[in-house]
């Protein structure tokens, strides 16, 4: 862990905590960007300023309010935003963990005084491990906020923390956290086990609101997590959950074929599976997610399903996939927007002209309509999406329920989110298959890369026209067919633009003969479609 060179020409702004105080009240917490460009600014400069360690430590304690406030806002800019990043929010992201790293390495400073013998820092060893601990676990969470791969070279720096902090005996030492939100109660151990708990819970995965409600569970869980350098029986068999304390990875199960770790750590899950399962068990007969300590904006079932994902994650080996993926060198084609998406499965060729819409439509979209033939979007200003609208990417692996895909950088500008319907034409084939994005992950290198879970079924283009009483005036809509597969038990259903679906709701299905059927049920939501069954009337 390499810090700073200190030089005697370094002159921050302020020195000690009064002139850090005296500063902090006439920065510009209004304007959190200039804010942060000026607390950025004045860290860099301090981590090289000479001055005697309680003095730095006291500083450092005096900056985290402050420094928490700006960072929590600017993450807005670039987090729950489509990948990759625009330039902007790439900026703000940059600017943020950057600001994370110099309060890590202000700490880390300090630490390495107690190290070196300072009596001040020595008695304050475990303050300091937990802080420099938590500001390694907060830069972390906003590479995954970013969907951001983090580099192997912050996973070594945790987890060389914690070793410092085991070497002086501080990695069990109570510490109070006040900017915790509700429990305050913390260790350097807890701090750690929150980071790492947080990088198995395959972040990419989640949504910004899930990220929310795992931060919220590890605030309380963290302590549950134990660390020892022993091998621990969790029971039913399980390989053991190894941190290499030498390594630059995620801690995760052993598997046949792993080195052997230089310094491991084994992690003892057995209390977090206790709780996991005790309120998954206690939420399906019924009891609420608040009375349950899952907080009052946890609903279900996604609660459950949520809890269960985390078991899966961090209590259970690895389970074999039922369709083991294989490795592909394949090419890709991708494309997005559900209308480009039927335009494509359809088979059609030329301009992709655009569905018109159930709502009622403005003055402009009327006059483009009756002078294009069609309705431009705001990515079409002056002229029709064609062809072009399709992507290269690579197929990584494969299997028949999912893909694992990579844009190789500077191969394309389209932008993707999680739950996004996609549609895939893979090995120069004629024919396209469905899929949602589950995961997505920009790469330090400008590669991006996703992971699909593909739609049983082979797609057809269709429209449909509502049927009904209240729908005599509606146009018809684009939709895509999904067949059935009878050896698999799954029956047809359809794929519908988001917000189309009502129970019940009435369709003539488009073909060479025309069919009448009722909507039953939601099988799955995206961001920007619906997939239902239905019944024949």
């Amino acid at each position: 862990m390499k810090l700073p060179e200190l030089s005697a020409t370094a002159a921050p702004q302020f020195t000690d905590v009064a002139s850090c105080k005296a500063w902090l009240e006439n920065l510009p917490l209004a304007n959190v960007a200039t804010a942060q460009q000026e607390m950025l600014g004045e860290l860099e400069v301090l981590n090289r300023f000479p001055t005697t360690a309680a003095n730095r430590l006291g500083v450092m304690e005096t900056l985290r309010e402050a420094v928490h406030f700006v960072q929590i806002e600017q993450a807005k800019r670039f987090m729950n935003r489509p990948l990759p990043m625009g330039q902007v929010e790439a900026a703000s992201f940059a600017d943020t963990i950057e600001l994370w790293e110099q309060m890590r390495l202000g700490y880390l400073r300090c630490l390495d005084l107690a190290q070196g013998g300072d009596a001040a820092m020595r008695a304050q060893a475990g303050l300091i491990a937990q802080r420099l601990l938590a500001y390694a676990g907060l830069k972390m969470f906003h590479y995954y906020r970013a969907y951001r791969e983090v580099p192997p070279t912050e996973w070594r720096s945790l987890h060389e923390a914690y070793a410092l902090a085991e070497r002086l005996g501080v990695s069990e030492e109570p510490v109070k956290d006040f900017l915790n939100r509700d429990v305050h109660d913390s260790s350097p151990r807890i701090a750690y086990a929150r980071a790492v708990l947080m990088g198995m819970a395959s972040p990419n995965e989640l949504t910004q609101r899930q990220l929310t409600f795992l931060a919220f569970l590890l605030e309380r869980w963290g302590s549950k997590l134990e660390v020892s350098t022993g091998p621990v029986a969790e029971g039913e068999g399980l390989p053991p959950l190894i941190a290499d304390l030498a390594g630059e990875r995620c801690p995760r199960r052993a598997q046949p074929g792993d080195p052997a770790p230089a310094e491991p750590r084994y992690l003892d899950t057995r209390k977090l599976a206790k709780s996991l399962r005790n309120r998954v068990g206690l939420l399906r007969k019924g009891e609420s997610p608040a009375k349950l300590a899952l907080g009052e904006d946890c609903v279900q079932p996604s609660c459950e399903q949520m809890l269960v994902f985390l078991f899966r994650q961090w209590c259970q080996a690895r389970s074999a996939r039922s369709a083991e993926r294989r490795g592909s060198s394949n090419a890709a084609q991708i494309c997005t927007d559900f209308e480009t998406i039927h335009h494509q499965v359809s088979g059609g060729g030329g301009p992709v002209r655009r569905q018109v819409e159930q709502t009622e439509l403005t003055q402009q979209q009327r006059q483009e309509l009756e002078t294009l033939g069609h309705i431009r979007t705001a990515q079409e200003p002056e002229e029709q999406r064609g062809p072009s609208e399709l992507e290269d990417w690579k197929i990584v692996d494969d299997s028949p329920q999912g893909l694992r895909i990579v844009r190789p950088a500077g191969t394309g500008a389209k932008r993707y989110t999680h739950g996004q319907l996609v549609a895939v034409r893979a090995g120069g084939g004629k024919g396209f298959i469905l899929g949602q994005v589950r995961w997505l992950m920009g790469a330090a290198n400008g590669e991006l890369h996703a992971g699909l879970r593909l739609m049983p079924g082979i797609p057809a283009a269709i429209t449909v026209r509502p049927r009904g009483l209240n729908e005599k005036d509606v146009r018809p809509i684009a939709v895509l067919a999904l067949g059935a597969l009878p050896a698999a038990r799954l029956p047809a259903t359809l794929v519908l633009p988001l917000g189309a679906f009502k129970p019940k709701r009435m369709f003539e299905l488009s073909g060479d003969k025309p069919s009448n059927v009722h909507l039953t049920e939601l099988v799955e939501r995206g961001i920007d479609f619906e997939r239902v069954a239905y019944e024949p009337d």
